[in-house]
């Protein structure tokens, strides 16, 4: 069995493939959190040698379909209508995020971040029960 340590440095070297590779990190400041979760994961990716330069910020959207739509905008502007996109995102959130992205319009593969065993109760209730939203109301998702 793989310990977190080694999901970990298996992810950092994912992230390490390409110097010719931007990321987007997204996310807003909720009202709970003290910085926007762009700027976290940002420091997070820097403290791991992913040069500054490299990293781009969208830190003005308050939901998925933001991140995906501001992150679009910002594609292409910097690349144009042409670019290959992965979305990388927890794992349980993966199928409803991929859902999302195809509806703002942005075609990607994803790959899927481990979590620490103890926040998959509570994460997974809440997101079976956004997926459920998802398939009922599917405007809210915008």
């Amino acid at each position: 069995m793989n310990t977190m340590s080694e999901h970990r440095q298996k992810e950092d070297r994912s992230i390490n493939v390409s110097n010719t590779i931007r990321l987007i990190v997204c996310g807003g400041q909720g009202p709970q959190e003290d910085i926007p979760e762009a700027i976290t994961m940002k420091r997070y990716l820097e403290q791991r040698g992913i040069p500054a330069d490299r990293i781009i910020v969208e830190d003005r959207s308050t939901s998925t379909f933001e991140n995906l739509t501001f992150a679009r905008e910002i594609l292409k502007k910097q690349i144009g209508d042409e670019f290959t996109s992965v979305l990388i995102t927890n794992d349980f959130h993966v199928y409803r995020a991929t859902r999302i992205a195809r509806s703002a319009g942005v075609e990607s593969t994803h790959i899927g971040a481990s979590m620490k065993w103890y926040t998959i109760p509570s994460t997974y209730v809440r997101e079976i029960l956004a997926v459920m939203r998802m398939w009922v109301f599917p405007q809210i998702e915008r």
